[in-house]
């Protein structure tokens, strides 16, 4: 692998796991301390700082796959973006029917939805492309 590639992709999983580091206890402290305003838009804000971040350097390792990574990568989002919407969809059918219950489903746990379902797709494309 070429150094910037793999620089390139260092970058991307270097945030990713500053994102999760920033989210998990932005989320933990949110919901177990009471913080004032001005404190708890400050922790909020955080994780959507680390998220753009790692957004950006995920787009820009991009450039530097092969077509066939490229469309591996495309396909995960597709199918994680489905599913995303498949289940948002059931949410809330669910509740206009008056059956769902917000502590299962609230907004922490749709972000870890929306990244299982990236991780399936991303399965299910590396099977399909062999890699």
């Amino acid at each position: 692998m070429e150094p910037s590639v793999k620089k390139a992709h260092q970058h991307a999983i270097i945030f990713a796991l500053i994102y999760g580091a920033t989210y998990l206890p932005a989320v933990w402290l949110l919901k177990h301390h009471v913080f004032r305003q001005p404190v708890s838009i400050i922790i909020a804000i955080v994780p959507i700082i680390t998220f753009f971040i790692f957004i950006f350097k995920y787009i820009k390792s991009f450039s530097v796959m092969d077509e066939v990574k490229q469309r591996v990568q495309f396909e995960a989002v597709v199918i994680g973006f489905s599913l995303t919407a498949m289940l948002m969809m059931i949410l809330f059918l669910l509740s206009m029917c008056g059956v769902s219950n917000p502590g299962w489903f609230g907004y922490a746990q749709l972000v870890c939805w929306c990244w299982l379902f990236y991780f399936v797709g991303w399965l299910i494309s590396i099977r399909k492309y062999g890699l």
